[in-house]
């Protein structure tokens, strides 16, 4: 941990994400490695859903967190179109529905197991990001475009979260799979 920036050393104890099925996470890495090869080393493409953890989890906790996360049902996510945070050098695929993904992240949130000193925007956005803008081309208008030429719409199944947490050299890597509440039929 020494090796990391600082803004990596928050990370430590691993954050939740969605973690989209291989063949959405093959399609969008690919545009990862092209636009944006050192965000993509970091780790493949997800949906942010929580801010780091502020420590271990013992089993207690994690149980809490497995509680929180019965209350909400498996759901499908849509993605696409693309957007930007222009000037902010990042270009993202939209996702939906926005509002499932902040309840959960409200909900887990209040269990204050999770970071919330760290720069923690009040009106986040879920979002699958191709480009933040740490290597590759230049971020602006002219790229969005051409991304948005080359970029498709899909959906996928939301049935948990994956638990991420970074190996030596910062490769977030997925530990587990939390699932969602199944209905038994």
């Amino acid at each position: 941990m020494d090796a990391w920036e600082e803004w990596q050393k928050p990370y430590q104890y691993g954050t939740l994400v969605i973690w989209p099925p291989s063949d959405v996470r093959e399609i969008i890495n690919s545009q990862r490695k092209k636009y944006d090869p050192v965000s993509q080393s970091y780790c493949e493409v997800h949906i942010t859903v929580t801010q780091p953890l502020c420590r271990w989890l013992d089993e207690e906790e994690w149980d809490r967190v497995r509680t929180v996360l019965a209350d909400f049902e498996p759901f499908e996510i849509s993605y696409g179109p693309l957007n930007s945070f222009l000037p902010y050098p990042c270009i993202w695929y939209e996702v939906e529905p926005k509002e499932r993904v902040l309840e959960i992240r409200n909900a887990l949130h209040h269990t204050g197991y999770f970071n919330l000193e760290i720069k923690h925007p009040k009106d986040f956005i879920p979002h699958m990001t191709i480009t933040e803008g740490l290597s590759g081309p230049v971020v602006d208008e002219y790229l969005l475009q051409l991304l948005q030429g080359e970029s498709d719409t899909g959906s996928f199944k939301c049935e948990g979260l994956a638990y991420i947490v970074p190996d030596d050299s910062f490769r977030l890597q997925v530990r587990t799979v939390l699932p969602l509440a199944h209905l038994n039929l």
